[in-house]
């Protein structure tokens, strides 16, 4: 498990109870984090948590100027970086009231399309993402439009498949890490605010405010 749990880190990935269930476990027992640190820092690199109880992930013992340049050039390009995230999201979370933006949530795949197809606005909404989502074109339907936006936010960190036969997907603790971006640019609006344009920045604040009121 120690080899498992340094392989995912090393590949940037954010390590929760949902996305790496046992390696999860294995950096929950103080002696195994405490070990996992000190290999990590012969990399200059350390172990971090996204919250007191949430994902994994490693990074940088101390900031380089590199480091806080290429931190800071995400936050300017914000509409690239995250808008597709934020505009994805915003699609679920107008097809499911009861999705909060919270790790180890259900998102169900024909549940999704049925919310879609019943809503024209939220369709419109869904096949202006044509392009962004990735590998979709216009002829789509939205049963597979859908299908396409949650394998991007699955290849991307955000999701993993729970049962392959019914298309269930969870969230993972990685998502605290973009609420937490989203509550960052909130409270520093002079970061990137030339950047979004007026759609994305409504989308942003919706989301935000989903965040707030769960926080």
């Amino acid at each position: 498990m120690k080899s498992k749990t340094l392989r995912s880190l090393l590949d940037g990935e954010y390590i929760c109870e949902f996305s790496f269930p046992q390696e999860y476990a294995f950096l929950t027992r103080e002696d195994q984090a405490t070990w996992v640190n000190e290999w990590l820092s012969a990399l200059d690199m350390r172990l971090t948590r996204v919250s007191d109880d949430g994902a994994f992930f490693m990074t940088p013992i101390e900031m380089e100027p590199s480091d806080m340049a290429r931190i800071r050039d995400e936050f300017l390009r914000f509409r690239n970086v995250y808008g597709p995230y934020l505009r994805m999201l915003q699609i679920i979370r107008s097809g499911k009231d009861d999705f909060t933006l919270q790790p180890g949530e259900f998102l169900q795949h024909a549940e999704l399309v049925q919310s879609i197809n019943e809503n024209a606005s939220l369709t419109e909404h869904l096949r202006a993402l044509t392009g962004i989502i990735r590998d979709t074109e216009a002829r789509y339907t939205n049963a597979e439009l859908v299908k396409r936006l949650l394998e991007h936010l699955r290849k991307d960190g955000y999701l993993v498949v729970v049962n392959e036969a019914t298309e269930m997907y969870r969230t993972t603790g990685k998502i605290t890490q973009l609420t937490q971006v989203l509550t960052f640019l909130a409270e520093n609006s002079e970061i990137g605010s030339g950047e979004p344009t007026e759609a994305d920045a409504e989308e942003s604040d919706e989301l935000f405010d989903q965040v707030d009121s769960n926080g």
